[in-house]
């Protein structure tokens, strides 16, 4: 056993807020105490003047394993997620092999069980080889243990198809993880079509292909009754059609990144092009970051993601219109909401762990007979964000710039998974 000593326990699911002990063993939490009333002869680990919380969820790391090595894989993404404060991980079906196949997925959840950091769950390919085209087999990966459907960071470009997916994946009652957009209107754009874009020659993707993917999932959400998440959610447009569907009553999760509530797109112009910055879907303009804290902030938006796409030096040591999209976030993703919600911690909390986690079924809570998945955060911290320590990943577009919060330890099922002092 061990004891979480003097911390202020903060379970939004379960309305505390106050300074309690927390008494964990054999995976789960034990007992929720008043300060002093822990037993004498445990070992303890103190949180003074931090805070103790329901630790995170991720719908959509991409973990690199199998078949990109270079970029991540198992070991290093997990560490980095539990350094970010993130007790599961759901690893995103684009590898190679694709996550088609029961065999493989088989194999991943395996693999992922003993994983040193975050624990790692598996979303299977919703088609085969994430192409849109034909339908992979459901059933087969539901039963080999993948715990939701997604095609990765590609939209479903054939409308036919997304509904015969939703169709068929609502009888397994696991989520449908899908990025609302639309490939013809996102061809050849490398940032948002803009001013900026205009101003610095580059091709843009317009605010309309996300419209217009948001629109047609809802749609074939409300048509199918399945479980849908929308992955990536960039725009001002978005959010009102999202507005529009929770007056509605329509039932949805739906996810902004963490680095969209506090970048726009002028940092492409003003850092040079730097391909941190490249990113799918782009950083979009000041009123769209507005529109996405708001959104955030009275819950039309009820996750937060890292979208974690880490990437190796040969894919984004390049010209910025040929580089590879994406960047790390899972060591910055609690520090990136916490600054851009302005110091609300039980909103940070909500978006990063209950929201993702309601995705999946699951209610986290600090209570006894609760799994053990917590995090300790230091609140009063103030510095910049800086390169990702144990992702392999190097692209991180908010290094350098100034932040609040940071994660002080991560307990993952019991076992202390990333602890700040070295402990």
């Amino acid at each position: 056993m061990l004891l979480l000593e003097g911390g202020r326990v903060l379970c939004p699911d379960g309305g505390i807020d106050a300074l309690r002990d927390v008494l964990i063993g054999d995976g789960q939490i034990v007992a929720v105490l008043l300060p002093g009333e822990g037993p004498a002869d445990v070992p303890r680990f103190p949180c003074h003047g931090r805070c103790i919380a329901p630790a995170f969820v991720d719908l959509a790391a991409q973990l690199g394993d199998p078949g990109f090595p270079w970029r991540e894989d198992l070991a290093s993404g997990s560490r980095a997620g539990a350094a970010g404060g993130f007790a599961t991980l759901i690893s995103s079906p684009a590898t190679l092999p694709v996550l088609d196949r029961g065999a493989i997925v088989d194999h991943l959840v395996q693999r992922g069980r003993v994983a040193p950091g975050a624990r790692v769950g598996v979303a299977g390919a919703l088609t085969v080889g994430g192409l849109g085209q034909e339908l992979a087999e459901l059933g087969a990966l539901a039963a080999a243990g993948a715990v939701a459907y997604s095609d990765g960071g590609a939209p479903v470009a054939d409308a036919g198809v997304l509904r015969r997916a939703l169709e068929y994946a609502r009888p397994f009652g696991l989520p449908v993880i899908v990025r609302p957009g639309d490939p013809s209107l996102e061809q050849h754009g490398v940032m948002h079509e803009g001013v900026v874009s205009l101003s610095v020659g580059l091709r843009g993707v317009p605010e309309a292909a996300e419209e217009v993917g948001v629109t047609r999932v809802l749609a074939l959400a409300r048509a199918t009754g399945a479980r849908v998440h929308l992955s990536h959610v960039t725009t001002a447009r978005a959010v009102a059609v999202l507005r529009a569907a929770r007056a509605e009553g329509l039932p949805f999760t739906a996810a902004v990144p963490a680095r969209h509530l506090l970048l726009t797109d002028a940092a492409v112009a003003d850092s040079g092009y730097e391909t941190r910055f490249r990113l799918m879907p782009p950083l979009r303009p000041e009123r769209d970051r507005l529109a996405l804290v708001r959104a955030v902030e009275d819950g039309v938006v009820d996750v937060v993601s890292p979208d974690h796409v880490p990437l190796g030096r040969v894919e984004k040591e390049l010209e910025f219109q040929v580089a590879e999209p994406g960047a790390v976030g899972l060591e910055s993703a609690f520090s990136a909401t916490y600054t851009a919600l302005a110091g609300d911690l039980e909103k940070t909390v909500r978006r990063l762990s209950l929201g993702p986690a309601a995705a999946l079924g699951l209610r986290p809570r600090v209570c006894p007979g609760a799994p053990a998945d917590l995090v300790v955060l230091d609140t009063d911290w103030v510095g910049v964000f800086g390169a990702p320590i144990w992702s392999k990943g190097r692209a991180e577009p908010l290094q350098g710039l100034p932040g609040r919060g940071r994660v002080v330890a991560t307990f993952v099922g019991g076992r202390l998974a990333f602890d700040a002092a070295g402990r």
